[in-house]
């Protein structure tokens, strides 16, 4: 397991120079820093989870969430839109994300919740991924499934109000920077609308990608 992350570190570091490169010729210095650090401390995120797998220790849901929280790496898919943008202030961008701004920790939360019930159906537990959301928390308060997924629901709309409340009042960053969290909480919610699209986009998933890409839409 281990292996297998190494490669995928080093392949979106791969990625990132890449961009760098391009960012440089273009004039624009430093924009992908904060994207290397993150992928950095996401990395060292999922060695704890995986280790957890290893050990098939089961935390408990307060250890779990303290982990799991950032694990969906929703703020560097974040990260990765805006290092082409030329209509904002990059000194000020960097700073504010590395501030921690509530939008992102909302997003990760919601997404850790929807991912957690959602892949606990596809047996994710049969792959020794032990340490999901559900299953801590029926482990620690001895609860059935339906009764923690019930839980874990009703966590999942308070997040999303942050979340629009953030994008609606905050002052901090202008529009078209906090736009593309509210976008990927949409892309988050066509994944899981219907089963595990992100795991199984041959279900439904493949069908919405050909429709935009392939099928012309009427004006």
């Amino acid at each position: 397991m281990f292996s297998s992350m190494r490669i995928i570190y080093q392949s979106v570091l791969k990625t990132v120079e890449d961009i760098d490169r391009e960012m440089k010729a273009r004039g624009k210095f430093g924009s992908l820093q904060p994207t290397i650090d993150e992928t950095k401390s996401l990395m060292i995120l999922y060695v704890a989870l995986a280790k957890w797998a290893h050990a098939g220790h089961v935390p408990s849901f307060e250890d779990y969430m303290e982990i799991g929280i950032s694990t969906p790496g929703l703020d560097d898919m974040a990260a990765y839109g805006f290092i082409s943008m030329d209509d904002c202030d990059e000194k000020q961008l960097n700073e504010w994300f590395s501030s921690k701004p509530k939008i992102f920790e909302a997003l990760n939360t919601a997404f850790r919740l929807r991912n957690d019930i959602v892949t606990l159906r596809y047996q994710e537990l049969s792959r020794g991924q032990v340490a999901n959301g559900v299953n801590c928390y029926m482990k620690q308060h001895g609860v059935t499934k339906e009764a923690a997924v019930e839980v874990l629901r009703k966590m999942e709309p308070g997040n999303y109000k942050i979340m629009m409340e953030e994008f609606v009042s905050s002052k901090a960053m202008p529009r078209q920077i906090l736009v593309r969290a509210v976008n990927i909480a949409r892309v988050m919610d066509l994944y899981y609308k219907d089963g595990d699209g992100y795991s199984h986009p041959d279900q439904n998933l493949k069908d919405l990608i050909v429709s935009l890409f392939l099928c012309s839409i009427p004006l």
